[in-house]
């Protein structure tokens, strides 16, 4: 494969192992970082890893694509890796791009802007209330990480940095479908806790054009999802914050979750029903927030399956089902 244009040939990495190409630091954007420094912000690349199969000559069809977020309270972790530490371990969003580029997506982990580096919020809200921000699981990040605790408008504003940056991964990767073999009308996003909850407002609060949400112990505020789901909602909001679709929605947590995702999912999922989203609801029994993909997951009609088989059969129905007509 050629070096893609907006790509030094020194920033092209291959993997070839099981039967996977791998694109390092693609810069898919600039943001701002150092919000409140006294000379101003200062823009920084945004970078993503791309997955890709294989080009099979005897399958020519467009690939789907998947733009995934990695978890870590929006303080920690990488496109890389986010497998922290802890009892359980859980499987970095990286390695499930890769399983779903052996699967023949074309899969995207991407970087966003974390709470420490200052990020710049953005025009486009998510958030309705800053002070409504869950803290019980970024305050003992910030401990681990030897940090002071933050203040509310801190979380605000990376929590909208990192929506934005994902709104901005999504626009890139729809402009690269044609050279990457993909259909950009088969787009899903998803991530891990941080990344879930940023996958969740970006298409929801962002407006970008997805098919699929995949939240793997995702959060969202019930008062700003019925916001983001009221049909008038356009009124006096930013034009781009008006989704074009709305997504069908995959939400996976488990039975010993953080404590506002236990509490937040039963009425989010209930919320997105209830406006006519798909959400499909996935519980990982006996887990805590922390689980990996071969984990042991009960599906809504009770069924037995893994984290990793309810992600793969519900993206399989949802994109072959948004797929345009041959």
């Amino acid at each position: 494969m050629s070096t893609p244009a907006h790509m030094p040939s020194n920033q092209q990495a291959t993997d070839l192992e099981r039967e996977v190409q791998v694109l390092r630091d693609v810069v898919y954007g600039r943001a701002g970082v150092g919000f409140t420094r006294p000379g101003g912000p200062v823009d920084r690349a945004l970078k993503m890893d791309v997955y890709l199969p294989l080009q099979d000559a005897r399958a020519p069809t467009l690939r789907p694509m998947l733009v995934m977020a990695f978890g870590g309270a929006f303080h920690r972790g990488s496109k890389e890796n986010d497998a922290f530490e802890s009892e359980a371990g859980n499987t970095s969003v990286a390695d499930y791009c890769r399983r779903f580029a052996e699967r023949g997506y074309v899969a995207c982990s991407i970087d966003y802007r974390l709470v420490p580096e200052d990020p710049a919020p953005g025009g486009t809200p998510v958030i309705g209330d800053p002070k409504r921000i869950p803290r019980s699981r970024v305050d003992v990040v910030r401990n681990i990480m030897g940090l002071a605790p933050a203040t509310s408008d801190m979380l605000w504003r990376g929590i909208e940095a990192a929506s934005d940056d994902m709104a901005a991964a999504v626009r890139f990767a729809r402009q690269q479908a044609a050279e990457w073999n993909a259909d950009p009308s088969r787009l899903a996003v998803g991530g891990f806790s941080a990344g879930a909850r940023t996958a969740l407002n970006a298409a929801f609060g962002e407006g970008i054009d997805v098919a699929a949400v995949v939240a793997l112990s995702g959060f969202m505020d019930t008062g700003d999802l019925k916001r983001m789901l009221a049909p008038d909602r356009a009124a006096g909001e930013p034009e781009t914050a008006v989704p074009a679709r709305r997504p069908a929605v995959l939400w996976v947590s488990a039975e010993h979750d953080l404590d506002y995702i236990v509490a937040a999912t039963p009425a989010s999922v209930q919320l997105l029903r209830d406006s006519g989203v798909r959400c499909d609801r996935v519980d990982v029994p006996g887990a805590g927030h922390f689980y990996r993909a071969e984990a042991r997951a009960i599906a809504a009609d009770g069924m037995t399956t893994t984290v990793d088989r309810s992600v793969d059969e519900f993206l399989k129905e949802v994109l072959r089902a948004d797929a345009p007509a041959a």
